[in-house]
C-alpha cells in the first residue's frame, strides 16, 4: 500500500552523498477530488454534511482517511467541493470507499480518484497534554 521511507535503510549512502531525491519519503496515497452536481446547493449540503463528517470521522478513526476538507476557493469551487486522501490497497478499493460518501450516495456530488505520492512537506504541531489543547501550523 505504502512505500517505506526511501534513505532510511541501515546500509544507505551518507546524507552528505545522497541526492536530495533519495531523502524524499515516498509514500503512495488516493487522492479524491469531489466535485458537487451543477443542481447541488448549499442547503443540500447543510442538510448532509453531519452524516459526511461521521462518515469521514469513522474512516479516520479505522485509519483509512489521511486529510480531508472543502475546498474553498479555486476554479469551479462550489459547496460540495472537497478534497479527501485515502489510504487504501487500490485505485478501485479508494473508489468503494469514496462511493460511500453521504454527498454521494445522495446523488450531490461525484469524484475522481488519483494517485498521490507524499514527498516533501513540513508539520508543525503542539500539542500541551495539561490542558488538551494544539497549535497546527
Amino acid at each position: 500500500m505504502t512505500a517505506g521511507v526511501r534513505g532510511a535503510a541501515s546500509r544507505s549512502p551518507a546524507p552528505e552523498a545522497q541526492s536530495p531525491r533519495d531523502r524524499l519519503l515516498g509514500r503512495d496515497y488516493w487522492a479524491v477530488l469531489s466535485t458537487p452536481h451543477p443542481d447541488t446547493t448549499a442547503d443540500d449540503v447543510t442538510n448532509h454534511v453531519d452524516a459526511h463528517v461521521a462518515w469521514l470521522l469513522k474512516l479516520e478513526s479505522d485509519g483509512t482517511l489521511f486529510l480531508s476538507g472543502p475546498l474553498t476557493k479555486g476554479p469551479g469551487v462550489r459547496p460540495g467541493s472537497g478534497l479527501a486522501i485515502f489510504r487504501a490497497e487500490s485505485a478501485s478499493r479508494a473508489a468503494e470507499i469514496a462511493a460511500e460518501d453521504p454527498f454521494v450516495r445522495a446523488g450531490l456530488r461525484s469524484f475522481e480518484v488519483f494517485g498521490w505520492r507524499l514527498n516533501e512537506g513540513t508539520i508543525d504541531l503542539r500539542l500541551s497534554l495539561g490542558t488538551g489543547s494544539y497549535d497546527w501550523r
